[in-house]
């Protein structure tokens, strides 16, 4: 039997759980203190992870983070992004992205479709583009002079307007890296393979990016990111982009978010800025 996308979601987040819930308790091992065989039940039955530390999100920068969201945790980020093109002019909202930590280091991501408005001399469009459905894994610690490692699966379903979407089940694979240099500074970046739908066609995108983060305070911090397409659409050249952006840590579960950034060349968007949020419970 075929099921949506969807559906499979609603088992992962739903089903996974439930199944462990229904389980007979095992026995204690042998030898085995009962204080740990607890720890371990704790967390096959889906106990939150505690979030003592400040979130860490994927927005506003076009880097995502090497961290995945702690097991049980629900995380929400969204905003709105202002498009100058030169000829046409694009308001994006709310951009959300849901953040599920399913396992340790492991979480399921839902991006509800944003809805645009376009504005051109021929006429523009508005409506819904397209969902997206993936999954982050950490997969290395920072050791020493080894990077924080992780990866983003991902595939994005024709579900937006007919003016929007792509009309095509695009998938795409995104390296992450990040490296810590003290308590003030970080570098990280991405390297990322799609498979892209345009005008009926397919073709293969590129992109990459590295930023600089800067703590300015507990609560305040900063960016700067270089960010490109390779190539920017089918048939063309390559899109570059500079941005940087201020994040405001109202409590260790809330942030506030802000960005301005500009194209590089002429096959970029001429400017565009934006703000958001991210919560987490």
């Amino acid at each position: 039997m075929r099921m949506s996308s969807c559906a499979i979601v609603a088992l992962m987040v739903v089903g996974v759980p439930n199944a462990f819930a229904q389980g007979n308790a095992p026995e204690t091992p042998s030898g085995v203190e009962p204080a740990l065989v607890d720890e371990k039940k704790s967390r096959l039955f889906w106990n939150p992870a505690p979030i003592d530390e400040p979130l860490v999100t994927d927005r506003p920068d076009f880097t995502e983070s090497t961290e995945a969201v702690p097991l049980g945790r629900f995380q929400f980020e969204g905003g709105y992004t202002y498009t100058d093109g030169g000829d046409s002019k694009t308001h994006n909202t709310p951009e959300l992205l849901l953040r599920i930590g399913v396992f340790e280091g492991v979480e399921l991501r839902i991006g509800w479709p944003n809805f645009a408005t376009i504005e051109d001399p021929a006429g523009g469009a508005d409506g819904l583009e397209d969902l997206s459905l993936g999954v982050k894994v950490k997969l290395v610690e920072q050791d020493g002079l080894v990077p924080n490692f992780g990866v983003i699966g991902e595939v994005s379903i024709p579900t937006g307007s007919s003016d929007l979407s792509s009309d095509g089940v695009d998938p795409a694979i995104k390296l992450l890296w990040s490296y810590d240099l003290n308590d003030r500074l970080s570098i990280g970046g991405n390297v990322n393979f799609a498979s892209v739908t345009e005008n009926d066609d397919r073709f293969f995108q590129g992109a990459a990016s590295v930023a600089l983060g800067i703590s300015i305070t507990e609560r305040v911090g900063s960016y700067l990111e270089y960010y490109g397409f390779y190539p920017a659409t089918d048939g063309s050249g390559p899109a570059h982009y500079l941005n940087g952006g201020v994040t405001y840590l109202i409590n260790n579960n809330f942030q506030l978010d802000a960005r301005v950034g500009f194209g590089l060349n002429d096959r970029a968007d001429d400017f565009f800025t934006g703000a958001g949020f991210a919560v987490r419970f």
